[in-house]
């Protein structure tokens, strides 16, 4: 009777979501914005059959967004936005379709490897969707209003699983099981909140710090500068106590890129530099425990390399590197060759050689080529009369750098969260392009 009453609430409230959306499609998108970075760390088929909750919610978007177009379905014209992500999400997905079928590969039959093969196709139907629907100045700014909101739930559960406040690690391990993590890699406890990994964390704080930055930039009248001020120092907090390096160390390369292009430094970063400082503070015994094991802060050395990005590179070198040689052009079709350790074969950890297993050199190209477009509707950008795609603008440059060189250390980009408000962004800045809302309409 409990499962029975269960199912028809879910079924209610997923049809709810649907119509919701039909009817008035920022609701929709504003509660994706909020629901996806809280769900993705949700097990597979935990709630929904075979799916993540966070897939699901973006199939019952597009459902709704779909019953909204019927019988007045709009054209819009194609941009070299739109060509970067559709061939970097087709190529990713024929190529390896191709490898699998012409080779006679038996991993065709998996369905884990059919999941890997299609895992580019929600990157794109998420930048579809925010480049698609049309939304005015003030609807585009309450959708990145929900996903900075669920940025601070992510940084503050993150927070209270570093100072181990009863019951919170518990629940996150219960209901949010972190991914497993290679074999002799440090033991020190790491957040995953509910994204379901310590890296994961790290990248999205800096993701929603750089995209709140860019706003306090363009001195948005829709964003509150004690709110921004607010997103940004949790995130930074989030950042700190994830205790992962690389974002931590790209972090102020990318904020360079929007403060150069903003030209100026807003207030609002003083206090997310005091939130930066606080949360050192708060956190030092994880953080010094962490560099102890990593080594990275040793006497009279400048620039150490932290212990376990030494063991990826050891990794690369003996099993990755040599495995990927024979299918260096067209890769293997996202299958890990035999000549890794089965218990390593999850751990590849690194962007471009995740590519060329799944495309070769053009799946790495293709990548680029997506990256390079992102860049270039980025600098674009700085033109627009819209305040919201100036700065999203800057967002897109700092976070193509970002992530560009982040990805040499861990698979950044297809983190669950990370991936969908990246699209996410992509999507809006492809939204701008096309038809730019006029300064009049902001109003």
């Amino acid at each position: 009777m409990t499962t029975a009453l269960l199912l028809i609430l879910a079924l209610t409230a997923c049809l709810g979501f649907v119509f919701l959306t039909a009817w008035k499609p920022v609701l929709g998108c504003g509660l994706f914005a909020l629901l996806i970075s809280l769900t993705t760390g949700l097990g597979r088929g935990t709630i929904v059959p075979l799916l993540r909750p966070n897939e699901a919610i973006l199939l019952m978007l597009l459902a709704g967004l779909l019953i909204r177009r019927l019988g007045h379905w709009e054209q819009r014209p194609i941009t070299s936005l739109d060509l970067a992500l559709g061939c970097f999400a087709v190529g990713g997905i024929v190529t390896p379709a191709l490898v699998l079928f012409v080779s006679r590969s038996p991993d065709l039959y998996s369905v884990d490897t059919l999941r890997n093969v299609l895992a580019p196709a929600q990157l794109f139907l998420v930048y579809l969707v925010f480049s698609r629907t049309p939304m005015s100045e003030r609807e585009r700014a309450l959708v990145l209003n929900f996903t900075m909101a669920a940025s601070i739930i992510v940084g503050l559960i993150a927070v209270a699983e570093l100072i181990d406040l009863p019951g919170v690690r518990d629940f996150i391990a219960t209901n949010y099981p972190p991914n497993p993590v290679p074999p002799s890699w440090d033991t020190l406890y790491r957040p995953t909140s509910t994204l379901g990994h310590y890296s994961a964390v790290g990248a999205f704080g800096a993701l929603n710090f750089l995209l709140a930055l860019a706003l306090a930039t363009t001195r948005h009248p829709g964003f509150n500068r004690w709110w921004l001020s607010v997103v940004m120092a949790v995130n930074l907090v989030a950042l700190v106590t994830s205790l992962t390096w690389a974002p931590l160390l790209v972090l102020p390369l990318a904020t360079v890129v929007v403060l150069l292009l903003a030209r100026h430094i807003p207030r609002e970063l003083g206090v997310a530099v005091a939130g930066l400082a606080l949360a050192f503070v708060l956190a030092w015994p994880s953080v010094s425990t962490r560099s102890d094991q990593q080594g990275t802060f040793q006497a009279g050395q400048v620039l150490v390399i932290p212990q376990t990005f030494q063991h990826r590179m050891d990794l690369w070198q003996a099993f990755f590197m040599p495995a990927l040689l024979d299918h260096v052009l067209v890769g293997t079709g996202t299958v890990i060759p035999s000549l890794v350790p089965d218990h390593l074969i999850l751990f590849v950890d690194n962007e471009y050689i995740r590519e060329g297993y799944r495309a070769g050199l053009i799946g790495i190209g293709l990548l680029l080529i997506m990256l390079g477009g992102i860049a270039l509707a980025g600098w674009r950008a700085r033109f627009s009369p819209v305040p919201t795609i100036r700065a999203l603008g800057r967002t897109s440059l700092a976070l193509v750098l970002f992530v560009g060189l982040i990805g040499v250390t861990a698979e950044y980009l297809f983190f669950g969260g990370v991936s969908q408000e990246f699209a996410m962004i992509a999507g809006f800045l492809g939204a701008g392009a096309v038809a730019p809302i006029s300064t009049s309409s902001a109003r």
